[in-house]
């Protein structure tokens, strides 16, 4: 029966993060976020609240990753927005972040993990105007990298709270500004993303001011 039981939540996370995963590329937002919060339910109500099998956690990762990929797909910080975005649907996938936090944290699967929770997090903080909570959330994700001895994240996080800085500061970038030290640090730091890490912080910044 068990057995039975298993496979059956097996078939079932395969199938819901093919749907997420398809919606994902059709780029309507609204869907996706009502989907992964729909398919995050299915499994978790499935699973219960303790004492998980094997299992029973690997499908747990499945829905904090497809919910963490689909509230991140709806952070405008990844290009210059060519229009306002929609705060319901900011909040909405800030919700959904939170909830995959909520899993990570749960599972007990390590501090760069959680330290990537919270960033996604802040950054919707960031996006929705919330500067004190996303300074907050940049804080606690950088303590979270550099416990789990990940200098490039440590160091993005540092970025982003420059930004946070600088936004606040009326989104001047006056010569040897606190963020162009960050980035001149990860391109000194010689790591395989930097260049894409430096790369992310600037379109942010462009992005929100």
């Amino acid at each position: 029966m068990s057995q039975s039981m298993s496979q059956s939540l097996t078939d079932t996370v395969a199938k819901l993060g093919e749907q997420v995963k398809a919606l994902r590329k059709e780029g309507d937002l609204a869907a996706l976020l009502a989907a992964a919060r729909d398919a995050a339910d299915e499994v978790e109500r499935r699973i219960g609240d303790a004492n998980w099998n094997e299992e029973q956690r690997d499908a747990l990762m499945a829905v904090q990753r497809w919910t963490y990929n689909a509230a991140a797909d709806c952070w405008p910080g990844w290009s210059i927005p060519s229009q306002p975005s929609d705060p319901h649907m900011l909040v909405a996938a800030r919700e959904l972040a939170q909830h995959s936090l909520d899993i990570v944290e749960r599972l007990g699967v390590g501090r760069q993990r959680q330290g990537t929770g919270i960033w996604l997090c802040g950054a919707f903080d960031l996006a929705l105007g919330r500067y004190e909570d996303a300074s907050h959330a940049f804080a606690v994700a950088h303590e979270h990298y550099v416990a789990a001895d990940a200098a490039s994240g440590a160091l993005l996080m540092e970025g982003y709270l420059a930004i946070v800085q600088q936004i606040g500061e009326g989104g001047s970038s006056g010569e040897g500004s606190a963020l162009d030290q960050v980035c001149a640090r990860i391109s000194a730091g010689e790591f395989k993303d930097g260049a894409a890490l430096v790369a992310q912080l600037r379109t942010a910044l462009a992005a929100f001011t």
